[in-house]
Order: C-alpha cells, then sequence, then structure tokens
C-alpha cells in the first residue's frame, strides 16, 4: 500500500500524493480511516519551451503572516513576491502598539522554517514561559488559576513562550525574506483569474502575474473581499486600551504576566523586556466612532487602577 500512489479529490484537483500510511478502525456503528500521505506536487511547471519554470506565488500583504509565509516558501524553492502598502507601519500597528506574544509551538515552527531566523528572534525577546502567568481577581489580586506554560514546552523540547516588539520581529523577518521579494508601498486592490495564471492589481495600477496568489491583507482585505464578498466589521462591544510604560514591578523574576478579571472588562501588565511594561484594558462599552482602516490616535484615558501594581 505504501508504495503505492493514489490521485485524492483535494482542495487542488487531480494532485497526486504517496501514501504513506493507511488504516482502518471499525466501531460499532462507524468505520473510521487514517491515512498519511506525502505530497508529491513539484515546485515546477511545464515553460513553454519544454522546459520547467517555478511555481509563482503572489502575496498581498507584508505583515507578520505575510512574511512568515513568504520564507517557508521561499526557502521550499518556490518563487515569490510580496505586496505590502507599508512596511514602516505594520498596517498601522506601529512601534508603539506594543509587543507580540508567540508561544512555543509557533515558535517550533519557526525554527522549522529557518533555524537562523528563529534564533534572531528568541535573542530579542523576552521569554516570559518560565515564570507565573493567570488569571487573577481584579478587586483582591488574587490567583484565580495559574498557566503552566513551562513544563509542556520542556518535556517536548520545545522554546519557550516569549514576547518581542512587531517592528522588530517584522524586521527579522524582511530582512530574511529579502527586499527583492518584498515590494513595499504596493498596495494589492484587485485581482483577475484566468485557467493559466491570477494578475493582481496594484494601486498605482501596475500589474503582476503568477500562479497562486495568497491573502494576507489582514482585517480590511481586499483579496478575502473579492472572494467572498464585502462585509463590515462588527464590533465585538468591547473596546481595548492599550500601552507601554517603564516600569519594573517587584514580582519581575516571579510573575511574566496576570490577567486581572472584573465584571465586563478585564486589566493585563505583562513583563516586555528592557524595563518596560506593556499594559492593556478590554472594556464593555458602547463604540465610541468609527475608525477609518489606518485607525485614529487616541490620549490613553484613566484607569483606576492602584492595586494591580503591586
Amino acid at each position: 500500500m505504501s508504495n503505492c500512489r493514489y490521485l485524492i479529490n483535494s482542495c487542488i484537483q487531480n494532485q497526486t500524493f504517496d501514501i504513506l500510511d493507511f488504516r482502518t478502525k471499525q466501531s460499532r456503528k462507524t468505520r473510521s480511516y487514517h491515512v498519511r500521505c506525502q505530497n508529491s506536487f513539484e515546485q515546477t511547471l511545464d515553460g513553454e519551451n519544454g522546459g520547467n519554470r517555478k511555481l509563482k506565488i503572489l502575496i498581498a500583504g507584508g505583515g507578520i503572516g505575510g512574511l512568515v509565509l513568504a520564507l517557508a516558501a521561499k526557502h521550499k524553492g518556490f518563487e515569490v513576491q510580496v505586496f505590502e502598502k507599508d512596511l514602516s507601519a505594520v498596517r498601522g500597528e506601529g512601534q508603539h502598539r506594543g509587543p507580540i506574544q508567540l508561544v512555543s509551538s509557533a515558535l517550533a515552527v519557526l525554527e522549522a522554517i529557518d533555524e537562523s531566523v528563529a534564533k534572531q528572534i528568541k535573542e530579542a525577546g523576552c521569554v516570559t514561559g518560565n515564570r507565573t502567568t493567570g488569571y487573577a481577581d481584579g478587586l483582591s489580586g488574587e490567583w484565580i488559576t495559574k498557566f503552566d506554560l513551562s513544563s509542556p514546552a520542556v518535556s517536548r523540547g520545545l522554546p519557550l513562550t516569549l514576547v518581542i516588539c512587531r517592528i522588530a520581529l517584522q524586521d527579522i523577518l524582511l530582512n530574511a525574506v529579502g527586499l527583492d521579494i518584498v515590494r513595499n508601498k504596493s498596495k494589492v486592490v484587485d485581482f483577475l483569474e484566468d485557467p493559466s495564471k491570477v494578475t493582481v492589481i496594484l494601486a498605482d495600477g501596475q500589474q503582476y502575474d503568477g500562479d497562486v496568489l495568497i491573502g494576507a491583507d489582514g482585517i480590511w482585505s481586499k483579496v478575502r473581499a473579492k472572494l467572498f464578498g464585502e462585509r463590515e466589521a462588527k464590533y465585538s462591544n468591547y473596546t481595548s486600551y492599550s500601552g507601554v510604560t517603564n516600569f519594573v514591578p517587584p514580582y519581575i523574576d516571579s510573575v511574566a504576566y496576570r490577567i486581572f478579571l472584573g465584571l465586563n472588562q478585564c486589566f493585563v501588565a505583562t513583563d516586555v523586556g528592557n524595563g518596560k511594561i506593556q499594559w492593556f484594558a478590554n472594556h464593555k462599552e458602547q463604540p465610541m466612532s468609527n475608525d477609518p482602516p489606518e485607525g485614529t490616535f487616541l490620549s490613553a484615558p484613566s484607569f483606576p487602577l492602584p492595586s494591580l501594581c503591586c
């Protein structure tokens, strides 16, 4: 069975797989199947003159998701082109938005894609997976429950969870992918399909052809809108306020972050390294404005939370 080749009906029609393992399990009412297979799809396509050419992948969006995908595709031998409207802003999040958490499984994926890139990310980040984290009562400050992020990672040989500045993470990924692959100031506004190619159309009218287009252009994705129709973002009834401040709490060596819970609200304080704490508060309230896609800068509100930082 493992030496046979079967044509499997998948999301990519007429794609060929090698069956590595095939097992069945019979219960009283149902029968289940376990199939482990290997994709034999090549990274090349037949060229016009009897030769081969690399499959070309177009990626709309040069944020973290688009760059990780581009890096993985590049290492697999595909030809890749990334289109990003503004590399300096990470689509409006910017340097003041604070860090992003990378859990152990995410870091393991990055290690599998590129060990050198993963090493740079770990060196630039602040490890939080070796300290206590969890939920606490918003009034008393007492722990409700604690998360063990260390033991599961260590037992599986995974790197520890960390936080890293979004801009720093993007810069590491951008340098690894290459400025020759990532086009800045290139906003994808539309695309065209025909049986042999897909064509992206940029805001300035330029067009680029490829074999596959992947939409990684965020919540206001033009690719998704054309594929599935325009959909308005729905307000969740919760507004989030966040910031980064220079503060080193006395519990810094034992506690990475606490989520203080209250009625229709929560407050989080987490160590992000270099003597800084990131805080954010989620509060149930009516929408205050209809922000444009690029966002609106507001002054930080005042929260009566004197007991939560000690």
